[in-house]
């Protein structure tokens, strides 16, 4: 790699990192662009190289670190609720990690109909989910009849259920138990009917 790139990809990395740092201190409305630079030390204009608005920024705060708790997920080596488990409980745990301004933050650019962040973090958070179940049917953990899609709709529900009463209620219950219940009561029983006895 070249050292320009390298310089690019050093310059991204502390504008996310400020991003992050800045906004679950304050929240996300007390933040503006220059507070994100100054703390990054780098020039306003490179803020707009890489990301046009404070909310792509959001985005990118939680990309890749969901990429790694799914990735993670997938190297269970216990049954399909394991690995849904690992892949919700984590999200989880990053998501309180981050802290409730920017799971707030979340919540109002997801229900803001001209933001299509929330409708891509939606259709991600449903495929894995859905990869997950899918997985378990070939390799015959769940029976072929299970419904994938209904199970996914019911998973992903919780899930955002969970984001969404934490950051309404301005962090009034711990969201990692809240999911943490949710996978060893309600999620194994959504497919207790569908695994298939080894």
């Amino acid at each position: 790699m070249k050292v320009r790139q390298l310089r690019a990809q050093e310059t991204r990395a502390k504008i996310v990192a400020a991003a992050e740092k800045l906004i679950s201190e304050r929240g996300f409305d007390a933040v503006q662009i220059i507070d994100i630079t100054n703390e990054a030390g780098v020039g306003k204009g490179s803020f707009y190289t890489y990301f046009k608005r404070k909310e792509d920024v959001v985005a990118e705060i939680a990309h890749a670190r969901f990429e790694d708790i799914h990735e993670n997920s997938n190297q269970q080596t216990g049954d399909v609720c394991d690995r849904l488990s690992t892949f919700l409980t984590g999200s989880m745990e990053y998501i309180k990690e981050a802290g409730i301004r920017i799971a707030q933050q979340w919540v109002r650019g997801v229900v803001d109909p001209d933001n299509t962040d929330g409708v891509n973090k939606l259709h991600y958070d449903r495929e894995v989910i859905s990869g997950l179940i899918e997985k378990a049917v070939q390799n015959g953990e769940l029976d072929k009849n299970t419904p994938m899609e209904q199970l996914t709709g019911w998973i992903a529900s919780e899930y955002y259920g969970i984001v969404f009463c934490w950051a309404l209620t301005d962090g009034e219950n711990d969201p990692t138990k809240a999911m943490s219940d949710f996978c060893q009561g309600m999620l194994r029983d959504y497919l207790k009917p569908y695994m298939i006895r080894r």
